[in-house]
């Protein structure tokens, strides 16, 4: 079998994967993204939060007087001047001596940056920046951000570095903005400063307070985007190997279930290959409550119809082979008689003239047997020719009944059979009354051929209601249990030199008037013959 639909719907599914797998991991990507962000974003800010809350302890414990582990030691000024430094904001003092200022030229937007490395040069001050750079460090190692420390009042951002140095920064008007916001005692995230860190960045602020509540400085708490990108290039690869998984287990899935699915087209194919090879017993088997199995209960009827129709054919042929063998030999007896005679005629071999009477007596009686052999034949062809029509009226049935009496009186009048009709009530119907009247004569013929000299054909007729029933008997030999079912066959009661076609032409007409002809017969007492009908019509006289 040719596997060209499986490839189809193979490719078929494999499509349909694929854009199905496009569309969820197009849809996945993008809501994984986002969420992915603000998962980082909130993790910032919160991680700000906790730092902002842990200087903001520190220096309420430092303004109350108890030690602080941050603190250097052998430091010798007071505990919230410390604390201030520790977090590069400078003291009150430093302030108003003007030493971390910007200079006059600077836009209000310029903070001092200041990087403190753990490696300073030992001299005096640089004990609070490496403890303060250790801070950044440890705290830039454990949350994995760069996290910056600014003072509100000096506008000094200090942050760890690689080197120590110090420069003064225009920051933009967003980053700024988003400053103010925190300034304001709001924790705030945003990407406003990845103009300033050069590189796409998130950002997260939250405020320090001192002991009295006051706002004294942010946390800023910046994570590159790239590194963002970096965790949902993992959750990515875990999907896209997912989805290749799935793609290849769907793969073989739609390969099988494609099987599956053709198996009962591959039956159908053979089903339909053996009734093309004229094997009409083949059936396909298939038993599916879907499109499938109703077509392949299609195609088995039709085998079964034609299987029936292979029958009738066979039996057709029997027939007509048995049609033409009966007609051959119908044939050849009064042709052999006719040419016999005419033989003995022309040689001159009869010359008695009594012996030519007799001679020109058989030659005609087998002319009209032919006569009547090929009309019959001819009744019987036209009325199984479905295209032949029969022209009906309203006719009374028991008018045609009486006058087939008539006719068959007439023939029963050398065996001297005694033909009885009863009393027949009017019976109306639609029919052909010539064809009708034939119809109850070839009946009528039959009984007195199988009737003995002086013996009876009773005739009866019943109504009840709308139906009508018409029965003919003799008391003849009657026919026998195994030859009864075919009596209505063509040639079954060719004897008294019938033609054996009487009641299969009977049989025709009836069927053509829906009339049911029935036939019973017990051996040695006689046949009976009933018509069985319904009213139908007004009844005319014949024409």
């Amino acid at each position: 079998m040719n596997h060209g639909l499986t490839r189809r719907l193979v490719l078929y599914f494999s499509l349909a994967l694929l854009t199905f797998a496009l569309v969820i991991g197009g849809v996945f990507g993008f809501l994984f993204r986002r969420y992915t962000l603000e998962l980082h974003t909130s993790d910032l800010r919160t991680h700000a939060e906790a730092v902002a809350a842990s200087l903001s302890e520190k220096e309420k414990t430092g303004a109350a007087g108890a030690p602080s582990d941050a603190m250097p030691r052998g430091h010798h000024e007071g505990r919230r001047s410390m604390t201030m430094r520790r977090m590069g904001m400078e003291s009150p003092s430093a302030q108003a001596h003007g030493e971390t200022k910007a200079p006059a030229a600077m836009g209000a937007h310029t903070y001092c940056r200041r990087r403190v490395t753990n490696h300073s040069a030992p001299s005096a001050g640089n004990d609070d920046d490496r403890g303060l750079a250790s801070l950044l460090s440890q705290l830039n190692a454990f949350t994995g951000s760069d996290v910056w420390l600014v003072d509100r009042s000096s506008r000094t951002i200090t942050l760890s570095g690689t080197e120590t140095e110090t420069d003064y920064t225009e920051l933009p008007e967003s980053a700024d903005a988003l400053l103010e916001t925190v300034f304001s005692g709001k924790s705030v995230s945003g990407e406003d400063f990845s103009t300033l860190l050069d590189v796409p960045s998130v950002t997260a602020g939250a405020p320090v307070t001192d002991a009295d509540g006051r706002i004294t400085g942010a946390v800023l708490m910046h994570r590159r985007l790239s590194d963002i990108r970096a965790s949902e290039a993992a959750g990515f690869q875990i999907l896209a190997v997912s989805l290749a998984l799935a793609f290849l287990l769907a793969a073989v899935l739609s390969y099988l279930l494609a099987r599956r699915f053709i198996r009962p087209l591959a039956l159908m194919e053979k089903t339909a290959a053996a009734l093309a090879d004229g094997n009409y017993e083949t059936r396909s088997g298939v038993r599916q409550d879907d499109e499938i199995g109703s077509l392949a209960q299609s195609l088995d009827v039709l085998a079964q119809r034609l299987e029936d129709a292979a029958a009738e054919r066979s039996k057709l042929d029997a027939m007509r082979r048995d049609f033409f063998a009966s007609i051959s030999h119908e044939l050849r007896t009064p042709l052999t008689v006719l040419r016999g005679s005419l033989d003995a005629l022309s040689s001159g071999l009869v010359t008695d003239e009594e012996k030519r009477r007799e001679y020109l007596a058989q030659m005609e009686t087998s002319a009209v047997h032919l006569t009547r052999l090929v009309s019959d034949i001819f009744d019987l062809a036209r009325l199984e020719n479905p295209d032949f029509s029969i022209e009906k009226t309203d006719v009374d049935l028991s008018d045609a009944l009486r006058d087939a009496v008539r006719s068959a009186r007439r023939l029963a009048a050398p065996k001297s059979v005694d033909i009885r009709l009863a009393d027949v009530p009017p019976i109306s119907m639609r029919g052909d009354y010539g064809r009708l009247r034939q119809m109850f004569l070839a009946v009528l013929d039959n009984a007195v051929k199988f009737s003995p000299e002086g013996a009876a054909v009773e005739i009866g007729a019943e109504l009840s209601g709308d139906r009508w029933r018409i029965a003919i008997k003799d008391h003849g030999p009657g026919v026998a249990a195994d030859l009864l079912p075919h009596i209505f066959d063509r040639f079954r009661t060719n004897r008294e030199g019938g033609t054996g076609l009487g009641l299969a032409i009977a049989q025709e007409i009836a069927r053509r008037h829906d009339v049911v002809l029935e036939a019973d017969s017990v051996e040695g007492q006689g046949a009976a013959f009933a018509f069985r009908g319904r009213i139908t019509g007004r009844p005319s006289s014949p024409a």
